[in-house]
């Protein structure tokens, strides 16, 4: 009987270290919300002078010459064969006094160890890296080396990674060289009858395009656009590297005498492409011609030359991890720091004369900017409001908070890493960044 009793006792214990209960504290009353409230008071983002604009871009392949593990849906050790390559683009932004670089990478996310290479290699003050991802499930791996991070994404490579960050700085060198004077437009469509919700059929969603338009005085034309559908069109199980409908609907546009175009991934966190025809590639090629026709056939906006630039990386306060297990049970935080890594979030701020990037360190949703009407609260005041996912750090999905304690989709369980009440905390931190 005391052999059992030591035995209950001990995996009662064991339970105890690694499992605790959701924190469920109101928002208002967590210490971490206190801490935003008191950085966003005192917040001073980082302005330029107004100035002429110049416009240039670059893109590499990203694939190297030797097999990698791919990252999206189920783990795969390395891919057999090559659909359509993978790119990182880099649109160069300069008013003369600031020089902005928006760089996206066709990967599952942008790897925060890459985030920080570049970092440590920006030389100027006055540069600004805002990153993305195209979030591509068929793209490469290797790029996380926590314990959680290789079982997902594969077998870590820190010397392709190091590679990576050369050809980018090489590259955002190139953009900046080939530069020319340019006039940008915010311009959006509507593309809703493509996207539904993956947490409830009849959920809230945000179907816009969006993006920024540059026609430079040689009569060349860019387009940076967004969309908030997850590409995950191909079957989960292919060994097949591809870009998905992200860079289907890049060359579409480009056959449609856009000489360069770039998407960087949206509000994506419930989102999905729907009631398009075909599966897999011809799924994908059918969406990217729906989607460039949208884009092609978009009201465009005022174009303006000359803007002033405002800019800032805004690190978050952010509560201990809270990975569900059960309903009200989640990993203590320690066990999960030990093997996926400490929550950092931090939100990039991009002002180009009215047209606002804000990017998320996370899968942010569009039914959150519906339900809250962030977009609108933007266009109050002026503002152009585009919101973007994966800027280099990763701290899960946040959803629309009315799903945490109903739905059961992998969106708000497994990939839900902060607990409830997230949707309120991102949205009321997008709301005071508009108001700045």
């Amino acid at each position: 009987m005391k052999r059992f009793f030591f035995i209950l006792a001990f995996f009662a214990g064991l339970t105890f270290c690694l499992v605790g209960p959701i924190n469920r504290t109101p928002l208002h009353e967590r210490a971490f919300y206190q801490e935003m409230k008191s950085t966003f008071d005192t917040l001073k983002l980082i302005p330029s002078a107004k100035g002429k604009l110049k416009v240039g871009w670059s893109s590499f392949g990203i694939i190297p010459n030797h097999t990698m593990p791919m990252a999206g849906y189920a783990p795969r050790k390395s891919f057999d064969s090559v659909h359509d390559s993978l790119y990182t683009k880099i649109l160069s932004i300069s008013n003369g006094y600031t020089t902005t670089y928006l760089i996206t990478i066709d990967l599952l996310i942008f790897p925060p160890t890459l985030k920080q290479l570049l970092e440590a290699s920006m030389k100027s003050a006055t540069d600004f890296i805002y990153l993305s991802a195209s979030h591509t499930h068929s793209g490469l791996g290797g790029w996380n080396e926590s314990v959680a991070g290789q079982f997902i994404a594969g077998n870590y490579s820190e010397k392709w990674l190091k590679t990576l960050a050369d050809s980018i700085i090489s590259n955002m060198n190139k953009a900046n060289h080939s530069s020319r004077a340019t006039s940008l437009s915010y311009w959006e469509t509507d593309a809703s009858e493509y996207v539904s919700n993956r947490l409830e059929d009849h959920g809230k969603t945000d179907g816009k395009l969006r993006g920024i338009q540059a026609v430079r005085e040689d009569s060349v034309k860019a387009i940076l656009f967004t969309y908030n559908a997850h590409p995950t069109n191909i079957d989960h199980l292919s060994k097949i590297i591809s870009g998905d409908y992200p860079n289907a609907t890049n060359k579409a546009l480009e056959k449609k005498g856009f000489a360069f175009s770039m998407f960087m991934a949206g509000m994506m966190g419930s989102h999905r492409l729907d009631h398009i025809e075909g599966s897999d590639y011809e799924l994908v090629n059918n969406a990217a011609e729906k989607l460039a026709d949208k884009i092609e056939q978009a009201s465009v906006g005022s174009m303006i030359d000359s803007a002033s630039v405002t800019y800032r990386s805004i690190d978050l306060p952010m509560g201990s991890s809270q990975l569900r297990i059960t309903d009200n049970w989640k990993l203590r935080d320690w066990l999960f720091t030990a093997t996926l890594g400490r929550l950092e979030a931090t939100i990039t701020y991009l002002k180009i004369g009215d047209m606002l990037f804000l990017g998320t360190s996370c899968d942010f949703s569009g039914e959150v900017a519906v339900s809250q009407k962030l977009g609108e609260l933007a266009n109050k005041r002026g503002t152009h409001l585009i919101i973007t996912s994966f800027n280099g750090n990763y701290t899960g999905y946040i959803t629309d908070d009315i799903h945490y304690d109903h739905a059961k989709k992998e969106e708000v369980r497994t990939m839900n890493w902060v607990g409830p009440y997230y949707g309120a905390y991102y949205s009321e931190i997008v709301n005071l960044l508009i108001q700045k």
